[in-house]
């Protein structure tokens, strides 16, 4: 390989060398000033739609959420809204958690800093991810990190030089507004139990810790729609209202330090952090190459959406970086796009089975067979679940009232510590139905392998799950034809088929 790079270089090298003068130097033709300003915006308005996607998914994300129409959809700023029970049919968004229950903040820094209390879990797991507006992860709290006793972090905002009180550990927020989004450990059985530790997770302004608690001011937010969903709403934005939403959130939220080019570039059409946007000031030119350059961003995220999944035996895994993505713009835009506040892999990383070892898609009308052999099984810290839906990645109503199976459960391993596990609707053996996952009876089929705190043999990309063969019942074998066989009937005519 190295040796064709070398070739093609010291081809290129000898083209040059033996072109004419006047074709190596040759210069483009010069572009009208209208023409160049029209560039300048077309390339600046392309790279700075993806720079901006994720901050205004996110605000729209957390003014919803904390709408006080939203009722007990949303929350008021630093309050948790919890999820007290694992999916079910009928009572579930689509590929649900069924390991975790979930609880989610939006915190509110501009007053200042928030104490985030969190209760003694006693081992048991759980994932606190902090988000700042660009939708990078900047801080985890939980078994990984942190570990599960109890204790007082303050997240404080950009630019706060105050004093915190002695023994409470700092994190510093990249913005003003921080996502948080918690993840802890639960089955049916233990409800009680995982509520009581939720309503140990609080948040509190630190200006009144320490103080009775007090009554929040909601403020009402009539300009925003709530029934139309955050994608939707960003994706039919005009150029104008786009660029002018984006830069008063740049404003409130600084950039990150290495943002440096696309903004050199967004200056050159009047876009300067910490002032406000007035798209009708633009010249007709560059007006058009915004437009431009905002059609040409979304046409690229459509196109490249998915494109950095990696497909190892019908297992689709994601190679991109998920949860902290730097100068990656597009990644981080379609991470925005598809899955807004996605956490850090090391935390939880999700793999999706697209098709069986031949290729096919699941069918629930079929059976399939998922063998880990002998120390193949998903390599963790904490716990792996394979998870089944419907075609809509619902859960499906099943005799067990099983839509996951892992490592938690009571598994039958072969003598040889390998596993067998069952995908089918109908019922296995008896013997067989520790291991059975249940799927729909008919139809698409959606199988989730979730892994937790997952080793680095899985993260690097070292490990993959075995490939999920179909496996129907054998036909019987034929009976050795009598010595003499009677002569076959004539088929009847089609007319006669009819007849009773």
């Amino acid at each position: 390989m190295r040796r064709f790079a070398r070739l093609a270089l010291s081809l290129s090298l000898a083209a040059l060398a033996s072109a004419p003068p006047a074709a190596v130097h040759a210069a483009p033709a010069a572009m009208t000033p209208a023409a160049a300003a029209t560039e300048a915006a077309y390339q600046a308005a392309m790279e700075g739609y993806l720079y901006f996607y994720p901050l205004v998914t996110m605000d729209l994300t957390r003014r919803q959420f904390t709408h006080p129409a939203q009722g007990a959809q949303g929350a008021p700023a630093n309050a948790f809204l919890h999820g007290r029970t694992l999916p079910r049919p009928g009572a579930a968004t689509p590929w649900a958690n069924p390991d975790m229950l979930r609880s989610v903040a939006w915190l509110d820094l501009t007053a200042g800093p928030v104490v985030l209390s969190a209760p003694d879990t006693q081992g048991r797991l759980y994932t606190l991810t902090l988000l700042d507006m660009w939708t990078d992860v900047f801080a985890t709290l939980g078994a990984r990190s942190t570990g599960t006793s109890r204790g007082n972090t303050v997240i404080v905002p950009p630019g706060w030089t105050g004093v915190l009180p002695s023994g409470m550990p700092r994190i510093d927020a990249p913005s003003a507004h921080v996502w948080a989004k918690n993840l802890i450990q639960a089955g049916a059985a233990d409800y009680a139990v995982v509520n009581t530790l939720q309503d140990g997770f609080v948040l509190t302004p630190l200006a009144q810790w320490n103080l009775p608690a007090q009554a929040q001011r909601v403020k009402s937010d009539p300009s925003l729609e709530l029934a139309i969903p955050v994608r939707e709403q960003v994706e039919s934005m005009p150029t104008d209202a786009f660029l002018t939403y984006a830069a008063e959130l740049l404003r409130k939220h600084p950039p990150h330090a290495t943002d440096q080019p696309v903004l050199a570039k967004l200056r050159r059409v009047g876009f300067i952090p910490g002032r406000t946007f007035d798209f009708d000031k633009l010249d007709h030119p560059a007006k058009q190459g915004l437009r431009r350059g905002v059609r040409a961003a979304r046409e690229r995220m459509e196109a490249a959406a998915g494109g950095s999944l990696r497909g190892v035996n019908g297992w689709q895994q994601e190679t991109a970086s998920i949860g902290v993505y730097g100068n990656s713009y597009l990644r981080r835009a379609l991470a925005a796009q598809a899955q807004p506040g996605a956490g850090l892999p090391d935390d939880l990383t999700v793999l999706l089975l697209a098709t069986d070892s031949q290729g096919a898609l699941l069918d629930g009308a079929h059976r399939y067979a998922l063998r880990f052999e002998s120390g193949q099984l998903p390599p963790t810290d904490a716990l792996w679940s394979l998870a089944a839906y419907d075609g809509q990645g619902m859960p499906v109503a099943n005799p067990l009232n099983r839509y996951a199976l892992g490592s938690r459960d009571p598994l039958r391993y072969n003598a040889d510590g390998s596993l067998d596990l069952v995908i089918s609707n109908a019922a296995p053996a008896p013997e067989e139905q520790a291991n059975w996952l249940p799927v729909p009876a008919s139809g698409p089929v959606g199988v989730l392998l979730r892994v937790y705190a997952p080793r680095p043999t899985l993260l690097d990309g070292l490990w993959t799950p075995p490939a999920v063969r179909r496996d129907e019942p054998e036909a019987a074998a034929p009976q050795d034809a009598p010595a003499e066989a009677p002569a076959a009937e004539p088929a009847p005519a089609a007319a006669d088929a009819k007849k009773p």
